[in-house]
């Protein structure tokens, strides 16, 4: 299962990363050739980041590379260690099982009341949907990240 959710997330990665750079050239040289701007291109790519932002939070979370001051956690006894561990999990869970929730009640209220995006005409939940998304992404390796770390915390003896 992980390696499959590794593949979606570098793929997610890769396409809003390549989408957001050729609509962001296309708008670019069409402003300087033909003095007119693509204003599709802000809409599509301001929603693209979004996917892209959550989704390589969810890869930092797998591959253990956010940022931290761990001087403390190293510090501090195998029990406090555990602890902490399973605290900070919990928070970062708790963070991400709202954002996702919120986010699907946004979806549906979106779908529900029909609401357009300015530019494009789109339906606003296709653009909502990152959110969601990359938080259940976000999730996951949240869930896996602490159950990882709680197991090697236990193998060391500090349980």
């Amino acid at each position: 299962m992980s390696k499959v959710l590794t593949i979606i997330e570098y793929s997610i990665v890769i396409i809003s990363l390549s989408l957001m750079s050729i609509l962001t050239f296309a708008n670019v040289v069409s402003r300087y050739i033909m003095n007119y701007s693509l204003s599709f291109t802000e809409e599509v790519t301001v929603n693209l980041f979004v996917l892209l932002i959550f989704t390589g939070a969810a890869i930092g979370i797998h591959r253990g590379s956010h940022l931290g001051f761990s001087l403390l956690y190293d510090l501090a006894h195998k029990k406090i260690k555990m602890i902490l561990t399973v605290l900070i999990g919990m928070i970062t869970i708790i963070i991400f099982s709202l954002i996702v929730y919120y986010s699907f009640d946004t979806i549906q209220f979106q779908m529900m009341v029909g609401q357009k995006s300015p530019a494009l005409g789109w339906p606003l939940w296709i653009f909502s949907t990152g959110l969601f998304i990359g938080g259940m992404l976000c999730l996951i390796r949240s869930v896996q990240a602490t159950i990882n770390q709680v197991s090697k915390l236990a193998k060391e003896g500090g349980a």
